[in-house]
Protein backbone atom coordinates (compact mmCIF):
# COMPACT_ATOMS: atom_id res chain seq x y z
CA UNK A 1 0.00 0.00 0.00
CA UNK A 2 1.29 3.46 -0.87
CA UNK A 3 1.17 6.06 1.88
CA UNK A 4 2.34 8.95 -0.32
CA UNK A 5 -0.57 11.18 0.75
CA UNK A 6 1.21 11.71 4.06
CA UNK A 7 4.17 13.26 2.28
CA UNK A 8 2.31 15.47 -0.19
CA UNK A 9 2.20 19.00 1.17
CA UNK A 10 -1.30 20.23 1.89
CA UNK A 11 -2.56 23.07 -0.28
CA UNK A 12 0.11 22.39 -2.88
CA UNK A 13 -1.37 24.80 -5.40
CA UNK A 14 -1.60 27.54 -2.75
CA UNK A 15 2.02 27.02 -1.71
CA UNK A 16 3.11 26.99 -5.33
CA UNK A 17 1.29 30.29 -5.91
CA UNK A 18 2.94 31.81 -2.84
CA UNK A 19 6.35 30.62 -4.03
CA UNK A 20 5.64 31.95 -7.50
CA UNK A 21 4.71 35.36 -6.11
CA UNK A 22 7.58 35.47 -3.62
CA UNK A 23 10.20 34.37 -6.17
CA UNK A 24 8.69 36.51 -8.93
CA UNK A 25 8.39 33.47 -11.17
CA UNK A 26 6.49 33.56 -14.43
CA UNK A 27 3.87 30.91 -15.10
CA UNK A 28 6.00 29.43 -17.88
CA UNK A 29 8.91 29.03 -15.44
CA UNK A 30 6.70 27.06 -13.07
CA UNK A 31 5.60 24.82 -15.95
CA UNK A 32 9.21 24.32 -17.04
CA UNK A 33 10.18 23.53 -13.46
CA UNK A 34 7.44 20.90 -13.28
CA UNK A 35 8.50 19.14 -16.48
CA UNK A 36 12.19 19.39 -15.61
CA UNK A 37 11.50 17.86 -12.20
CA UNK A 38 9.42 15.07 -13.72
CA UNK A 39 12.10 14.24 -16.30
CA UNK A 40 14.78 14.25 -13.62
CA UNK A 41 12.77 11.93 -11.37
CA UNK A 42 12.10 9.46 -14.19
CA UNK A 43 15.74 9.43 -15.33
CA UNK A 44 16.98 9.04 -11.78
CA UNK A 45 14.62 6.16 -10.98
CA UNK A 46 15.47 4.36 -14.24
CA UNK A 47 19.17 4.69 -13.50
CA UNK A 48 18.73 3.34 -9.98
CA UNK A 49 16.67 0.40 -11.23
CA UNK A 50 19.36 -0.40 -13.79
CA UNK A 51 21.90 -0.45 -10.96
CA UNK A 52 19.76 -2.95 -9.08
CA UNK A 53 18.48 -0.71 -6.26
CA UNK A 54 14.97 -2.18 -6.46
CA UNK A 55 14.13 -2.08 -2.77
CA UNK A 56 15.26 1.52 -2.28
CA UNK A 57 13.32 2.74 -5.32
CA UNK A 58 10.26 0.91 -4.04
CA UNK A 59 10.58 2.61 -0.64
CA UNK A 60 10.94 6.05 -2.22
CA UNK A 61 7.90 5.47 -4.44
CA UNK A 62 5.85 4.22 -1.52
CA UNK A 63 6.65 7.41 0.32
CA UNK A 64 8.41 5.75 3.22
CA UNK A 65 12.17 6.00 2.75
CA UNK A 66 12.90 4.60 6.22
CA UNK A 67 16.16 2.80 5.57
CA UNK A 68 19.39 4.70 5.21
CA UNK A 69 19.64 3.65 1.58
CA UNK A 70 16.09 4.90 0.88
CA UNK A 71 16.77 8.20 2.64
CA UNK A 72 20.04 8.57 0.72
CA UNK A 73 18.25 7.99 -2.59
CA UNK A 74 15.56 10.54 -1.74
CA UNK A 75 18.09 13.19 -0.70
CA UNK A 76 20.23 12.50 -3.76
CA UNK A 77 17.16 12.88 -5.96
CA UNK A 78 16.19 16.13 -4.27
CA UNK A 79 19.70 17.53 -4.67
CA UNK A 80 19.76 16.54 -8.32
CA UNK A 81 16.41 18.27 -8.94
CA UNK A 82 17.61 21.43 -7.18
CA UNK A 83 20.81 21.45 -9.21
CA UNK A 84 18.97 21.12 -12.50
CA UNK A 85 16.50 23.85 -11.56
CA UNK A 86 19.38 26.18 -10.78
CA UNK A 87 21.38 25.33 -13.90
CA UNK A 88 18.63 25.09 -16.49
CA UNK A 89 16.21 27.76 -15.30
CA UNK A 90 18.69 30.08 -13.61
CA UNK A 91 16.77 30.17 -10.35
CA UNK A 92 18.22 31.21 -7.03
CA UNK A 93 19.00 28.33 -4.71
CA UNK A 94 16.31 29.17 -2.16
CA UNK A 95 13.63 29.25 -4.85
CA UNK A 96 14.89 26.03 -6.43
CA UNK A 97 14.82 24.27 -3.05
CA UNK A 98 11.28 25.53 -2.41
CA UNK A 99 10.09 24.32 -5.80
CA UNK A 100 11.72 20.95 -5.28
CA UNK A 101 10.12 20.57 -1.84
CA UNK A 102 6.67 21.27 -3.30
CA UNK A 103 6.96 19.44 -6.64
CA UNK A 104 8.94 16.34 -5.71
CA UNK A 105 6.33 14.61 -3.49
CA UNK A 106 3.58 15.36 -6.00
CA UNK A 107 5.56 13.95 -8.91
CA UNK A 108 6.65 10.89 -6.94
CA UNK A 109 3.00 10.21 -6.09
CA UNK A 110 2.04 10.54 -9.75
CA UNK A 111 4.83 8.20 -10.86
CA UNK A 112 3.86 5.64 -8.20
CA UNK A 113 0.20 5.84 -9.24
CA UNK A 114 1.09 5.41 -12.91
CA UNK A 115 3.20 2.36 -12.09
CA UNK A 116 0.33 0.82 -10.13
CA UNK A 117 -2.08 1.39 -13.03
CA UNK A 118 0.32 -0.28 -15.46
CA UNK A 119 0.94 -3.23 -13.16
CA UNK A 120 -2.78 -3.85 -12.56
CA UNK A 121 -3.58 -4.04 -16.28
Amino acid sequence: MIYMHQFIPRNTSHRLQQLQHWGRLRQEQVGQAYYLTKDTVLQFLRRQLERGNWREVQEVLRGKPMTRAGQFLYHELRDRVVGKLIMRLGLRKIIAVGLAMVLLPVILAQVAGELLRRIRK
